[in-house]
């Protein structure tokens, strides 16, 4: 607490101590009390603030003047554990029971969760002609029965790699749009249609992890 806030207070309590005794003498009564009687309450509380105003601020100072010593964290666990991980990614991998692989790509502009012989329908018009074999370069994430591998935010291209095949170029169903405002005599009837690419996936593959 402030310091100068409680000092402000006992001053302010000496004068009205001095307002009171003043009082009492000019008064005419045989009963009025003696100034010794309208002496200063004790500031115990005061005091106790102040006190432990001042306690607070030795003992900040005294921590702030110790010497901050350096821990030195091993980093031994850590890298065991994280090559312990990488053997068991690496053996999941090589292993036939595997189970079927799965990844989530990134194409024009949108995320797909594809697997082997999946289908997938893309709104572009930029890929090449039907029947074109391509490598999907953005893959996020591949994993299969017991591992998952997660990009931050992609995954390296000698880690994992994902073909699809162009099998059709086409547009969208008819899309309507039909705005209307009311007692402004607008009416607005929109008609679109957007490009359309079918993927089909050909493989997934995952290669070993480099330690």
């Amino acid at each position: 607490m402030n310091v100068t806030f409680w000092r402000r207070c006992e001053t302010l309590l000496k004068h009205v101590n001095h307002c009171c005794s003043s009082i009492s003498r000019s008064s005419g009564n045989s009963g009025s009390l003696s100034r010794a009687q309208f002496t200063r309450p004790p500031l115990s509380s005061v005091s106790y603030s102040v006190h432990r105003h001042f306690h607070l601020q030795s003992v900040c100072r005294a921590n702030k003047a110790e010497e901050v010593k350096d821990v030195t964290i091993p980093q031994t666990s850590d890298l065991e554990k994280s090559g312990d991980i990488e053997a068991a990614v690496n053996t999941s991998i090589n292993s036939e029971d595997r189970g079927r692989l799965f990844a989530v790509v990134h194409v024009a502009g949108s995320q797909k969760k594809v697997t082997v012989n999946d289908i997938i329908v893309v709104e572009s018009s930029v890929f090449p002609t039907v029947g074109t074999r391509i490598r999907l370069e953005k893959v996020l994430l591949v994993g299969g029965k017991d591992f998952t591998l997660v990009g931050r935010p992609l995954l390296r291209r000698s880690v994992v790699n994902v073909e699809a095949t162009v099998i059709e170029k086409t547009m969208s169903p008819m899309m309507l749009s039909f705005l209307m405002v009311k007692r402004r005599r607008v009416r607005r009837l929109k008609m679109q249609k957007t490009n359309q690419v079918v993927l089909l996936i050909n493989s997934i593959e995952v290669n070993s992890l480099e330690t």
